[in-house]
């Protein structure tokens, strides 16, 4: 009889029901010599998966053992799920040596290979395989603890982490669980951890501490991972980002005015040519920080703008960044580049960090007086600029192109990384939700797991792929 997918669940339950069976010495489990042979063909697995075949149960453990183990290290998992099956109802901590939670392992590994055979419209299956494969690793750590059996915990938080990046899809949770896991496995081990784990927990550390800035408890816990990073330059580029959402954003220059009558004389005495310096200062701050104050008293800001550009006392004594920076757009729109490449230059020099310095270049770039160079220097002095970061992506996205091969189609997972780095980055609640979309997009794109199974590739094996014009790239198998 086919079992019916219900059959996983109550896998389930009998799986936590064994925790608290001894350890087996391997010993005999019937008491004649004749091998269990079913009146009719019994499924290998629950769901339509696996082929239906005669399964013939040992009269010893140890040889159920061995056979489940054999079949599961061969890649046979239909043949190998009805002997861990028998083996987690019966003895499910036995190993042939010390006791440990292999077998659960085992079957949660199975149960991953059914979930990813079911087509992805069928999100409630997919989902019940998934749900059982954490149940079964849960209930293993639940069976070791029920018989005072020692083990590490940390490779299984990084099992776990990756089950949550790789299935994001299908828990509304993965983000916070994921995070917690890999945390977990960083507290416990810190300098063991690769860096692909801590860039994990980088893109993961704007949801569990927010976006907000300033944010001095995101900033210590970067710099916190940030130490236990082997890539000097990542190390730079995260101490960095962690200074820079420590402060609060720089606020723009300039003095503000009281009365629209003193605004409007200000601007009778700029255009009568008698404007003092304080004053123009004064009109310059109106001018930046509330433009619509001067369009609803019928005034031309670009015409004003302009004017005090050419003023003496703006161009020779004005060191505010920003206030050099609206100076020189100001010249780009009037024609003059060669003025507005002095003002930005010196806007470049004035920075307060290379944090504003991105800024600023990322400002230019997306204008019309820029050009896409203009977000890899954006990115030379922040690498984790979150908006030239983003446009960066785009141009990477375009490299890539539509690849055909199992191996160029691993580019879709570096680009899913690349975004994910994009959100975590980015200041813009807009551009981030807009990577994260990006993100789950590659995400579908990527090779299916019976196509990459096939050429010898697991889950959590790091491959390499082509950027095309950006080079090559890491990653990790999904």
């Amino acid at each position: 009889m086919r079992p019916t997918r219900l059959a996983l669940f109550l896998l389930a339950f009998g799986v936590f029901a064994a925790c608290s069976a001894p350890p087996s010495t391997g010993g005999n489990v019937s008491r004649d010599d004749t091998p269990f042979v079913p009146d009719t063909p019994t499924a290998y697995g629950p769901g339509d998966y696996c082929a239906d075949t005669y399964v013939l149960i040992q009269e010893t453990t140890r040889a159920n053992f061995s056979l489940g183990s054999e079949y599961y290290r061969n890649g046979d998992y239909c043949a190998a799920y009805p002997y861990i099956t028998w083996l987690l109802e019966n003895e499910p901590l036995f190993t042939g040596e010390d006791p440990d939670d292999r077998n659960y392992l085992r079957m949660a590994s199975i149960y991953e290979d059914f979930a990813a055979q079911v087509d992805s419209t069928n999100r409630t299956e997919k989902v019940a395989y998934l749900d059982s494969a954490l149940a079964s690793r849960a209930a293993g750590v639940e069976a070791m603890r029920a018989q005072n059996i020692a083990y590490d915990p940390y490779l299984r938080d990084l099992r776990e982490g990756f089950f949550f990046f790789q299935n994001s899809a299908y828990y509304d949770d993965a983000a916070e669980r994921q995070f917690d896991a890999f945390n977990r496995a960083f507290e416990a081990q810190p300098d063991s951890l690769e860096d692909w784990y801590i860039v994990q927990l980088f893109n993961a550390s704007a949801d569990e501490f927010g976006a907000e800035q300033p944010n001095p408890d995101r900033a210590e816990f970067i710099r916190q991972i940030a130490a236990a990073l082997d890539d000097a330059a990542l190390q730079q580029s995260y101490t960095q980002y962690a200074d820079y959402i420590e402060t609060d954003p720089a606020e723009q220059g300039g003095v503000s005015v009281g009365s629209d009558e003193a605004v409007e004389a200000l601007i009778a005495d700029l255009r009568g040519g008698s404007i003092g310096d304080q004053e123009a200062l004064q009109l310059l701050g109106v001018v930046l920080q509330q433009p619509d104050r001067l369009e609803a008293l019928g005034e031309d800001v670009a015409e004003i703008r302009s004017q005090i550009l050419r003023l003496d006392v703006i161009t020779s004594q004005v060191d505010n960044p920003r206030t050099l920076l609206a100076l020189a757009f100001q010249a780009y729109r009037d024609g003059e580049s060669g003025r507005g490449n002095d003002l930005f230059n010196r806007a470049i020099t004035n920075a307060q960090s290379n944090a504003q310095r991105a800024d600023f270049f990322y400002s230019r770039g997306v204008s019309a007086y820029g050009s896409s160079s203009d977000f890899n220097r954006a990115l030379e002095y922040f690498p984790n600029h979150g908006p030239s970061l983003y446009r960066r992506a785009g141009l990477i996205a375009q490299s890539v192109g539509r690849p055909s091969s199992l191996r160029g189609r691993f580019a879709y997972w570096c680009l899913a990384d690349i975004y994910r780095n994009v959100a975590a980055s980015s200041s813009s609640a807009e551009i981030a939700a807009s990577a994260r979309r990006a993100a789950a997009g590659y995400e579908r794109a990527g090779p299916s797991r019976d196509q990459y199974f096939l050429e010898g590739f697991s889950p959590g094996q790091s491959v390499s792929a082509s950027l095309g014009a950006y080079g090559s790239c890491t990653t990790r198998v999904r």
